[in-house]
């Protein structure tokens, strides 16, 4: 049990003059100096006071333009003397609203005022300030119980939250962020997280689903691509461009060739392909041996899986009037997020503003991390923050110190106060070209679930002997036979497979090919790449005219 609980330091009265008390201490040591050179040199100095005068006229001034730009730069540069310019910020507005005690003492005939003030304490860390009020039922009890706006006003900073303990309430304030915006090769995956700021991390497990918001020319889409650069190392994941622009632009790049899609039938076929690989994982994790309920997909080796969407709405916009495939997608999307979070898949949603008309305000509630960049409406702050934040002051900036600044939004867990947020900066102005990058990436290992596909020879559907059971290949083996994608493979098989035309021999709920089921699959590949057909016009062409 802790006896002591430290709240940082008491702001006191004398704070309001922190700035002249510390210039004054820089300035005393010339005026010290100056004395005690006068004092040596008396004689001197009598008999040439003209010469000496202009000595110490230029040590005093010299002193004086010294000790004020030191000042200046340490409260701006230094942790220390930020701490004590926000005890001075602190202590000016306890005094200026009246929020403090006075005593009027009589002293020889004279009466003076003692003014103190309520216990107030500031703890402050790099990006970070903690402002600790007493209630105790002091009479300002109910004025510091709704500060928060004011607050991050008055210290230039991001109200987060608020917390009671022990007979105080303390703000928490998100302080100079800018200071913690990361450079593009600092996006990583830690055991954090998705390290996004110095101080600030996406915990896709914990919060899984990620919305984005933002206005055109507010840098979505870098965003994206920053996304990308740091999940591509250790991670599986699927683009879905309907707008076909940016991200489409890596239909050739080796490690994400097969995964990007941008017509509606393939995105359709994307979202179903990953509803049948979540259902998958979880029939690999609970057939493992060490499986316990409750385990996530971490727990057995699976990598996560990540599906992008590049302007959600403009896919809604392409199948207006399809009702058919508008019910797909709601019910593979509903899927995703409501089940595949243990499994380890997540989806990535990219959207101007995350309307109502576009994405069911129930599947929005389960984004559970949200940023926005650029400048939104009221109306899309709400929707993208919700309740929690209807009150908070969305400051718009696109310029610090002078620079124009692109990816500056906010950040925030799903029902909890928004933080001021900055993209890591991209040098694109340097050249630098994320497809270049993405090009020098080398292709994860296989997953898992593949690598453990056996053929159960016991199996009804297979020959009872060695010899038969060894010519069936499993979808990993199929999937380097034919020089086909994971993805491309799944399509084929689900398309011939929904439609009734054969059904796939499995062994332990996994797919095991024949050497005749391989040559089916091989037909219609060659017939697609050969007479440029749709699969699912090559699907029809072979099966009602083999």
């Amino acid at each position: 049990m802790k006896l002591w609980h430290s709240r940082g330091r008491r702001v006191r009265k004398y704070h309001q003059h922190i700035r002249g008390i510390t210039f004054t201490l820089f300035y005393l040591p010339f005026l010290i100096g100056s004395g005690f050179f006068l004092g040596l040199q008396v004689n001197e100095v009598m008999s040439q006071p003209l010469y000496y005068g202009l000595i110490i006229g230029g040590i005093l001034g010299s002193g004086l333009l010294f000790a004020f730009l030191l000042n200046r730069y340490l409260y701006s540069h230094s942790l220390a003397f930020s701490k004590l310019d926000n005890k001075r910020i602190m202590a000016t507005f306890l005094l200026e609203n009246g929020y403090y005690l006075s005593k009027k003492i009589k002293r020889d005939k004279q009466v003076k005022e003692k003014i103190t003030l309520p216990k107030v304490y500031l703890k402050q860390g790099k990006y970070d300030l903690k402002a600790s009020f007493i209630l105790q039922g002091n009479k300002f009890q109910d004025k510091f119980l709704t500060l928060g706006n004011t607050l991050e006003i008055q210290h230039d900073g991001d109200f987060t939250g608020k917390k009671f303990s022990k007979g105080y309430v303390t703000y928490e304030i998100a302080i100079d962020q800018f200071a913690g915006r990361l450079k593009l090769s600092d996006v990583k995956v830690t055991k954090q997280g998705l390290r996004l700021m110095k101080d600030v991390y996406w915990d896709y497990v914990k919060q899984p689903h990620l919305l984005i918001g933002g206005g055109t020319g507010g840098g979505k889409t870098v965003l994206l691509m920053i996304l990308l650069y740091g999940l591509t190392p250790i991670a599986d994941i699927d683009i879905c461009d309907p707008k076909q622009s940016d991200l489409s632009s890596f239909a050739d790049v080796p490690i994400y060739q097969g995964h990007i899609f941008v017509t509606k039938e393939e995105i359709v076929d994307c979202l179903r392909a990953n509803v049948e690989e979540m259902e998958e994982r979880y029939l690999y994790m609970k057939s493992h041996p060490d499986f316990v309920a409750g385990m996530n997909f971490a727990k057995f080796g699976l990598r996560p899986k990540f599906i992008i969407f590049d302007e959600w709405a403009a896919l809604m916009a392409k199948l207006e009037g399809n009702y058919q495939l508008q019910h797909q997608v709601n019910q593979y999307l509903t899927q995703l997020i409501l089940e595949a979070r243990q499994a380890g898949i997540f989806v990535i949603m990219a959207m101007q503003r995350p309307d109502g008309e576009y994405i069911k305000t129930s599947l929005r509630d389960q984004f559970m991390k949200r940023l926005s960049v650029g400048h939104l409406e009221d109306t899309g702050y709400t929707m993208m923050y919700g309740d929690a934040n209807k009150h908070k002051e969305f400051k718009y900036i696109d310029e610090i110190d002078g620079k124009k600044v692109i990816g500056r939004g906010y950040i925030s867990n799903a029902g909890e106060v928004a933080r001021e947020f900055f993209s890591p900066y991209v040098p694109l102005d340097k050249g630098f070209s994320f497809k270049e990058a993405f090009m020098k990436m080398s292709p994860l290992s296989e997953s898992p679930i593949m690598a453990s596909s056996v053929v159960d020879t016991s199996s009804a559907i297979f020959d009872d002997s060695q010899e038969q059971a060894s010519s069936f290949m499993t979808l990993s083996e199929a999937k380097g036979e034919l020089d086909k994608s994971y993805d491309q493979l799944k399509k084929l098989i689900t398309l011939i497979e929904k439609n009734g035309f054969y059904t796939f021999g499995k062994s332990e709920g996994k797919l095991a090919f024949s050497p005749d089921e391989l040559e089916i699959l091989r037909t219609i590949f060659i017939v697609i790449d050969q007479e440029d057909l749709t699969y699912k016009e090559a699907v029809e062409s072979y099966f009602k005219d083999p």
